[in-house]
């Protein structure tokens, strides 16, 4: 998932510490509200450290009624490659059936592609890919290792 919408960069202020927009706000909700309808339930949210990021996962967390546990903040998340991000994910407890993992773009979109080998495109704010997979060991993930199931914007559901 990429992170929902975020205010423009103040003067002064890093990239990291853009927060979230009341549209940003709705939306993460809104996402958050659709996963739950669907009964899919995360066992761990997988996040960048930049606030806009943290505050989607944070608002998913509380929509999905989830203990804050669940969520892991991960510093190398944020600006990473997609590189960067299969080793975070080839590195989960395989007792792990559900996550999600909040980053930025280009890179959560790329990750999307490379390991479903899908043409998704740039994901918009609160973009969401579901994506399935019939290994059982997260070590396994990797290039064309998943199957890409849906494409969910908060203006599709």
């Amino acid at each position: 998932m990429r992170h929902s919408q975020s205010a423009d960069k103040q003067p002064g202020q890093s990239d990291k510490e853009r927060e979230l927009t009341v549209q940003g706000i709705r939306d993460s909700i809104k996402i958050g509200s659709w996963l739950h309808a669907q009964k899919i339930n995360p066992e761990l949210i997988l996040s960048s450290t930049a606030i806009r990021a943290k505050a989607t996962s944070g608002l998913l967390l509380d929509t999905l009624k989830l203990m804050p546990e669940k969520i892991q903040l991960n510093e190398e998340l944020y600006d990473a490659s997609v590189r960067t991000f299969l080793r975070e994910i080839t590195q989960l407890e395989d007792t792990l059936n559900h996550v999600v993992c909040v980053g930025h773009n280009p890179a959560i979109s790329y990750l999307a592609e490379y390991i479903t080998k899908a043409e998704i495109g740039d994901l918009p704010p609160a973009g969401l890919v579901i994506i399935q997979f019939e290994i059982l060991l997260w070590q396994k993930i990797g290039e064309g290792s998943g199957k890409f199931v849906k494409l969910i914007t908060p203006e599709t559901v």
